[in-house]
């Protein structure tokens, strides 16, 4: 899988030397899935909360292209109030598709790495794809 950007912490990323919080300051809104492009867009809008108001961009948009592998785990309705909320992102080994909340302290992926994006709400959607781009405004 080749990036533009850089996983720096497990909620956290580096795009363009900027820090971007995905935690904190930004808010889960859409997953489209374009089957006939084999592509999966991410789309994360800056929160109105006060302490997002020095967010960098206002709209984060993950591009998964010529994706191969594509799980979803639904969220639970106990957290549903939470679905907007990124708890995780990380890089794993597709060798263990079993294990679907795991985080590796990884910035870049092996080739063969999957992406995993995990919300408060216990929604999961792990991804293996060809190119995960970041396009931010």
């Amino acid at each position: 899988m080749k990036t533009n950007f850089k996983i720096i912490s497990f909620t956290e990323i580096e795009f363009n030397g900027i820090k971007l919080d995905l935690h904190n300051n930004f808010e889960f809104i859409s997953a489209n899935t374009e089957i006939s492009y084999k592509r999966i867009s991410l789309h994360f809008r800056k929160s109105t909360g006060d302490w997002a108001i020095n967010a960098e961009y206002h709209n984060l948009y993950f591009i998964l292209d010529n994706y191969n592998f594509l799980k979803q785990i639904d969220i639970n309705p106990e957290f549903i109030e939470d679905d907007f909320c990124l708890s995780g992102i990380t890089f794993f080994d597709n060798d263990f598709r079993e294990e679907d909340y795991g985080l590796i302290e990884r910035e870049v992926p092996n080739e063969s790495d999957d992406i995993i994006f995990s919300f408060e709400s216990e929604r999961v959607i792990r991804v293996n794809c060809e190119t995960l781009t970041l396009i931010a405004d």
